[in-house]
């Protein structure tokens, strides 16, 4: 399963928005890159899930 599909299994709707969710540095840039994040994907699974978790989490608490 892709970076992407897990995300879209997960309920969210892309990848891109588990981008957007974890925020802009000081200069509007993205905190964390798509390619970070297929990267924590391959290499570190645990963490790309726990990822996806938070930002599930996020959205049923009404945060965006």
């Amino acid at each position: 399963m892709t970076p992407s599909q897990q995300a879209k299994a997960a309920g969210l709707k892309s990848l891109s928005q588990v981008r957007d969710m974890l925020g802009t540095n000081k200069n509007g840039h993205p905190m964390v890159s798509l390619q970070t994040l297929n990267n924590w994907h391959k290499n570190k699974p645990l963490l790309f899930q726990a990822v996806l978790d938070g930002c599930v989490a996020r959205l049923m608490l009404g945060e965006s």
